[in-house]
């Protein structure tokens, strides 16, 4: 347990930070939004002087920007696109942060396992992708309460926030593998940011042509797009079945790799 204390408190404040930073973002959306609420017929023809390419790749083909389940929507990839980064850098910290700072051979002679350890550390950068969830959460209905928001606003948001945790959870024990595998841990949060934006664009290619729409099954960004989670459309099964085996392949593969890394 005191692992686990020392490790949160350790990432408090860039917790706080982005916190407020995802506050701030919340607030400058709603009073973006308030230009757009209630004006369809100037919206639509904003929309429809923008290239079509444009528009199908950030899903404004299939969203209403004038009410707030819509622009939510839009909004929503970005929202999960800096979750998933904060994630992915708090897994790739579990091990190169010790190592970088060395205080590895501190921590890891402690009298417990290695693998006890580094579950300590995990354990606790889960909680902070579950708080800053929770925040975006609470910040989002906020934001948006002065629009009249109903109970299906607040029903998409919600699942939507079990989304965004579902892919940081994925992608903190990506972090967590990479930071395992890697020998060059000061590059390992690089390495990681520019994967999770890689895989980002992919999810931007597979709309532009049907050709290579197969590359959505490669980016997890596209299992479960925003606005058919906030709107409550259906969703393909392929990303309920694949966020699971690949969060079980990370989590495996890190702590095999733990058990025998020179640290």
């Amino acid at each position: 347990m005191n692992i686990f204390k020392r490790e949160f408190s350790s990432n408090l404040k860039s917790l706080v930070i982005w916190c407020v930073s995802y506050l701030a973002m919340m607030a400058l959306a709603s009073s973006e939004f308030a230009v757009y609420n209630g004006q369809a017929d100037e919206v639509n023809a904003f929309l429809n002087s923008l290239p079509e390419a444009l528009k199908q790749a950030f899903s404004l083909d299939t969203v209403r920007l004038d009410i707030p389940e819509g622009y939510f929507s839009y909004i929503g990839g970005f929202l999960v696109l800096a979750s998933v980064i904060f994630a992915g850098l708090a897994g790739a910290q579990i091990l190169s942060k010790e190592i970088n700072k060395k205080t590895s051979e501190t921590t890891f002679a402690l009298p417990v396992t290695r693998q006890r350890i580094v579950s300590m550390k995990l354990a606790a950068a889960a909680l902070n992708c579950v708080i800053l969830t929770a925040v975006t959460f609470a910040g989002s209905l906020g934001a948006f309460a002065r629009f009249g928001i109903g109970a299906d606003f607040i029903t998409g948001v919600g699942k939507f926030m079990l989304v965004i945790l579902a892919l940081q959870m994925l992608f903190l024990l990506f972090g967590f593998f990479v930071s395992s595998l890697s020998r060059r841990h000061k590059r390992t949060g690089m390495i990681v940011a520019a994967v999770i934006i890689g895989v980002y664009l992919l999810s931007f290619f597979s709309k532009l042509n049907e050709d290579v729409e197969f590359l959505k099954y490669f980016s997890p960004f596209e299992y479960f797009p925003a606005a058919a989670v906030v709107q409550g459309t259906d969703l393909e099964v392929f990303g309920f079945i694949a966020v699971p085996l690949l969060a079980i392949g990370f989590f495996g593969g890190a702590y095999r790799l733990v058990a025998v890394k020179d640290l």
